[in-house]
């Protein structure tokens, strides 16, 4: 029986970097086994294997979610924390995320057996921080509520639970997927103005056979006026065929289609153009919308 060498192995690992280095197939089967942000980076191997990546990253397609339930360190909410770990093991690549987090412990304050606790948070670099871990051309819309209902990571056969006290968020990660548009809007509240018919058009709720499903949220509804300019807009989506759901919500706390977060009602379009309420809106197309120009930096 003939023994293998030292001149057999590296025969056979020149032959392995043969076939890596020059059959996208057996790339491509490799490459699949791998999560959004290793694909990234390993993009850069070479020129073969960034196409393989490209072709790879087209086949994630499932929606994902990350969640947590458990307190984060003093200075940072733990929905970062997790989202930082968690987003290492996702096969998707974010287009469009929407997540929610709980107030009290995100602006500042945590429950403590019954009494609040003064924490050192800074919501705005909150959501900064959540925002920076996705890529740049990725829509971010968050907001805060006064108890978030969560469904534990894992199965999506796992029971959603409603955390009303106690730090706790969630994150939804839409890619690209064929046969769908999300598109994000926000409209501002004028008392003085009905909601403009151009607005509508702009944002991609009217005139459009293709839409299917709205998310939409208010917030800051406690102002004069508020609710009315909500419920004006809930009306005149309730004339389609449209899946409508959302609700009132306290902050809207990032929305980086635009330069910074209004102090009025708001929403999402894909688009990122100013328009009024918080939501998110998924369109169903026909034809898609083909171009691949996303980034793999």
């Amino acid at each position: 029986m003939e023994s293998v060498g030292s001149g057999g192995s590296s025969s056979v690992d020149s032959q392995a970097a043969f076939v890596l280095s020059n059959l996208a197939e057996v790339v491509e089967r490799v490459l699949a086994f791998l999560p959004t942000k290793a694909l990234l980076r390993v993009a850069g191997v070479s020129r073969l294997w960034k196409e393989c990546v490209r072709r790879t990253l087209r086949t994630q397609q499932s929606v994902a979610w990350i969640s947590t339930m458990e307190p984060g360190p003093p200075e940072m909410h733990s929905l970062v924390q997790v989202l930082a770990k968690e987003l290492e093991k996702v096969h998707a690549l974010p287009q469009t995320v929407l997540y929610m987090a709980d107030e009290d412990t995100f602006v500042g304050e945590e429950d403590g057996h019954g009494h609040k606790k003064a924490r050192k948070r800074n919501p705005q670099e909150i959501a900064r921080a959540i925002e920076k871990l996705f890529p740049k051309r990725c829509h971010v819309l968050g907001v805060i509520t006064p108890g978030v209902i969560v469904t534990p990571m894992g199965s999506g056969s796992n029971r959603p639970q409603e955390i009303e006290d106690g730090e706790a968020g969630f994150a939804i990660l839409f890619p690209k997927i064929d046969g769908v548009k999300i598109e994000t809007f926000h409209f501002l509240k004028d008392l003085r103005k009905c909601i403009h018919e151009s607005k509508l058009i702009e944002a991609g709720l009217k005139n459009n056979p293709e839409l299917r499903v709205v998310l939409i949220f208010g917030y800051n509804s406690w102002k004069i006026g508020a609710a009315g300019f909500l419920q004006k807009v809930v009306n005149i989506l309730n004339e389609k065929s449209v899946m409508l759901a959302g609700g009132q919500v306290d902050r809207l706390t990032s929305l980086t289609s635009e330069s910074g977060v209004p102090n009025d009602p708001c929403g999402l379009n894909s688009e990122g153009k100013p328009v009024l309420n918080g939501g998110l809106q998924p369109v169903l197309h026909k034809k898609v919308d083909r171009k691949e120009e996303e980034s793999l930096g």
